[in-house]
């Protein structure tokens, strides 16, 4: 039986029988696999620390018919701050869940791999909303799903003024002549001069970014939005907690009649 390494993060660990996880990791030199974790629903289990959500470690794994199978787990980080506080919690969730959801099986991304485990190890100081706006806009670069921001989506043209209109369904911001045809709401220029900052900026220096509630609120409302439209499929890590907040969509009600009939 085939035996091979794996240097992972867990991004994803199910219930498997009476005392099993079946775990998704995500790699940096084989990407995203499964694999059962045999026993570690068991308290005694010695490798239940490595099938901890989060987890980053070292992964010897029997290649199977169906299934593959750890055989040894050697944890190098659990990030405990991530389950002392709910915000990082949800952050850390909604960084791994977004992983999984954009990523298919056994296609290596060494950039990617590097960007969340620099996030997960950032969460422990930062805005945890902070890092995973900067996540997301930054995974979605490097995999080619990056919205185009302050220039319009349709024709190129740049976009101006202090609000600008963004459409989940044409990629991005729109100018006037080309948003008529397509739905989305509007956003504060300012918060897409933000995002564009949390590309640019270098991530391990993000604290030093400052932004206020509602651009806050702004950010990763059209994120969420832009994400699951991208990906047809919600995204419950961003949906939970304080990260994102019902009363945004009413903020945008009343800023233009054009808003309350195309939100998407």
């Amino acid at each position: 039986m085939a035996v091979y390494h794996a240097d992972a993060l867990v991004i994803r660990s199910k219930q498997f029988g009476e005392s099993d996880r079946v775990l998704t990791l995500f790699s940096r030199e084989l990407g995203k696999l499964q694999a059962v974790a045999k026993g570690v629903r068991k308290p005694k289990s010695r490798q239940r620390a490595g099938a901890q959500l989060f987890t980053y470690g070292d992964y010897l794994i029997h290649r199977g018919k169906t299934l593959d199978t750890i055989s040894q787990c050697s944890p190098r980080e659990s990030f405990p701050h991530l389950w002392n506080d709910l915000d990082r919690s949800f952050a850390a969730s909604g960084i791994v869940e977004l992983l999984d959801i954009s990523t298919i099986p056994a296609q290596p991304n060494s950039e990617l791999f590097t960007l969340a485990l620099t996030c997960l190890f950032l969460l422990e100081h930062y805005d945890p909303t902070l890092v995973l706006s900067a996540y997301a806009l930054r995974s979605m670069t490097l995999l080619g799903y990056h919205p185009r921001l302050g220039e319009c989506a349709e024709c190129g043209a740049p976009v101006k003024g202090k609000r600008l209109f963004f459409s989940s369904t044409a990629g991005g911001t729109l100018c006037g002549n080309c948003l008529e045809n397509n739905s989305g709401r509007w956003i504060r220029a300012g918060s897409i001069g933000f995002m564009r900052q949390l590309i640019r900026a270098e991530i391990t220096k993000l604290d030093r970014l400052r932004w206020n509630d509602w651009m806050r609120q702004e950010i990763v409302e059209i994120l969420r939005i832009y994400l699951e439209h991208s990906f047809e499929r919600p995204l419950k890590s961003w949906r939970m907690g304080s990260l994102t907040r019902d009363e945004v969509g009413k903020q945008f009600e009343g800023f233009n009649g054009k808003e309350g009939k195309n939100n998407e």
